[in-house]
């Protein structure tokens, strides 16, 4: 198992992971019409794509403060991905959030989704952040127990559009970085 840096060769593993580990998870959280929009529309090849789009321009130069990281298992394929960007909400520049981390199901419960937000709280770092913070779908509790057990402190309630559903959504907060990287926060429980 390893975590490195997504290259442009990535976006189609990237958009596969995506795509089936957020249909997987979400199913019962998002109201029916919008999950079956997401089935309809939105497959592994138009994920795929935005990913292509993003890791060419950060090829390109742009997005020097985004990490995208994608974990590999079985042979290397990808089976886990996190973007982190900054927090534009954050005018000092010191906090990153996470956009994205997907575990696929069949790999979940074996330290992944740690070992990547460890290995990106140290990319965050390097490139000048000291905070993070995640947003989470409410009713998503397996995700929200990994969060706490990792060292996140909620921190408000928020709502987040889903295709014109209003949805529920946490924020969890990991105030020094540097907690994430060196472990020194007890790391328990199960999700991604």
């Amino acid at each position: 198992m390893r975590v490195r840096a997504a290259e442009l060769r990535d976006a189609p593993a990237l958009g596969r992971v995506m795509v089936g580990a957020w249909l997987s998870a979400h199913r019962d959280q998002v109201p029916d019409a919008a999950w079956q929009k997401r089935v309809e529309e939105w497959t592994p090849e138009v994920s795929a794509s935005a990913w292509a789009r993003l890791l060419s321009e950060q090829a390109g130069g742009e997005h020097p403060r985004t990490v995208l990281l994608v974990a590999e298992a079985h042979r290397d394929n990808a089976v886990g991905l996190l973007l982190a960007t900054e927090d534009e909400d954050d005018d000092s520049g010191a906090t990153a959030q996470v956009n994205a981390l997907y575990v696929l199901p069949d790999d979940q419960g074996h330290g992944i989704g740690r070992l990547m937000l460890a290995r990106a709280a140290a990319e965050l770092m390097t490139l000048g952040f000291s905070r993070l913070h995640i947003g989470v779908l409410t009713a998503n509790h397996p995700a929200r127990a990994f969060y706490e057990a990792m060292g996140g402190r909620e921190v408000r309630q928020r709502t987040f559009d889903e295709d014109g559903f209003p949805l529920p959504e946490t924020v969890y907060v990991w105030p020094d970085l540097a907690d994430l990287v060196t472990g020194s926060r007890p790391v328990t429980g199960s999700g991604p």
